[in-house]
Formats: C-alpha cells, structure tokens, sequence
C-alpha cells in the first residue's frame, strides 16, 4: 500500500550509479530505510535531492528492509545554511543522536517536532550549544530514557540545593547518599534547576525563555554525555569533534 509521510533526512548513501539509500525520520512512520531510485539522474523529476537534514514530503511503498520512495516534495532545506563547519557539526550530532535512540518504526511525533525546531532554530542562528543541552534532555524524555531529578534516588527526600547525578542510575543523589565523590558528577543547584526546568516544560517556550549559565552548561554536557554513553554505549562521531570546537 502507498502511503504518505513528512520526512528528516538522517544519513543519505549513493547507491549504484544514479540512486540513493536513506535512513529517514517521519512524522507518521518513525524511523525508516529507503530507497530512492534514479534521484541522482541530473534531467530526473525529483522534487528533492534529499540533502543531509531536509525536510521532505515524500510517497513510498513500505518494505521490510528498504522502502521504496517514489516522489518527493522539498518542505524545506537546512543544508545550506547549515553548511558552516561548526554548524553543520551540530545538526549532524543532532541527526546521528535521533538514529542511535531511536528503532525502526517507532512512530514519535514529539519527536519529530523536537528535531524539526531545533534544525530550525540552528539554521536560523540560535546559540548552539544551548540547543544541543535542551534537545538531548528532550529528547531523553520523550524516548522513555529520563533521569529522575525530583528525589534523592536512595533516601527519596526531595532535592533543594546541592545534589549529585548518578550516570548509571539514571538520577540524582544527595549529598549523604553518596557512596563516593567518584560515583556521580556534582552539580549547582542552578544545573538541577535547569534539568527540572526543561524536563517539565512543553511546547517551544522552552527555547526562547530559558537562558544557561557556563557553569550549567559546563555541568550539563558532563552528566549528558556520561549518561548518553553508558545508555547508548556510544557517542555519535560528531560529539568528538563538536567538543574540539
């Protein structure tokens, strides 16, 4: 049956001598593999060349394996904005982290929103690592992976001030709960603010009120990229470059 789907390009291979194999996110389908055949023909009647973050319409056969991508409509094209060095850097940290988290055909609208405002707010020139801190917790939470930050993981007390996040519990610490230093990364209690702040807002306020500080920061892509990492057993190819930067 033919059907219909919004689509992010996540990764594009050049297949054979004229086609493409692409790993797509949609809204109505989730994560899937395609084949787009004779896409790359110059004189073909394409409506998009499935550049790397774009935005497409696209109508495709569903298959197991590869789909088979017929048409395609261009919605809109990140990729030439997005080409700075640094830039291009952190949309495709963004794109490989989706791939990594998530299956195939795990339809998730929300977070195909998340992907499709940030790629947008990126393009437009927005502070990128603040997008990057916001998208990796969202989107944590929204793949069913967030940290618990209202309580003390071992004693259940709630949390105020200074507290301690466990990478592999998956939440925080107090102080008299830790075995030791070593066991979790410190944090201020203006980290544990901003990790409660975005985990329990909705909507797109969270990008343009929410402000971070370098400590917040600093702290934040310490514990993201630990918990990251243990969860996934990988960090995207990009998160190494990105923290040359």
């Amino acid at each position: 049956m033919i059907e219909k789907a919004e689509a992010i390009v996540l990764k594009r291979k050049e297949f054979r001598e004229t086609s493409l194999i692409l790993t797509l996110f949609t809204r109505e389908w989730g994560k899937i593999n395609a084949l787009a055949k004779g896409v790359r023909i110059p004189t073909s009647r394409w409506g998009s060349n499935f550049s790397l973050f774009s935005h497409n319409l696209i109508v495709f056969y569903p298959r197991k394996g590869l789909s088979l991508v017929t048409e395609a409509e261009l919605l809109e094209d990140f990729s030439e904005k997005l080409a700075f060095f640094s830039r291009h850097l952190f949309a495709n940290y963004l794109t490989q982290l989706v791939d990594l988290i998530m299956p195939l055909e795990d339809k998730n609208e929300s977070i195909f929103q998340l992907l499709l405002k940030t790629l947008f707010l990126l393009e437009k020139g927005k502070e990128p690592e603040r997008l990057m801190r916001i998208f990796e917790i969202k989107l944590l939470q929204l793949s069913g992976f967030s940290p618990r930050i209202d309580t003390c993981l071992q004693c259940q007390q709630k949390i105020s001030r200074f507290a301690y996040f466990s990478h592999t519990q998956g939440g925080l610490l107090c102080k008299l709960c830790l075995p030791s230093p070593e066991y979790a990364s410190p944090l201020q209690p203006g980290t544990v603010s901003t990790l409660r702040y975005i985990i329990n807002s909705s909507g797109e306020e969270i990008f343009s009120r929410l402000r971070m500080n370098r400590v917040v920061k600093d702290e934040l892509r310490c514990l993201l990229a630990k918990f990251l990492s243990y969860h996934l057993e990988t960090l995207p190819g990009s998160f190494r470059l990105i923290a040359k930067l």
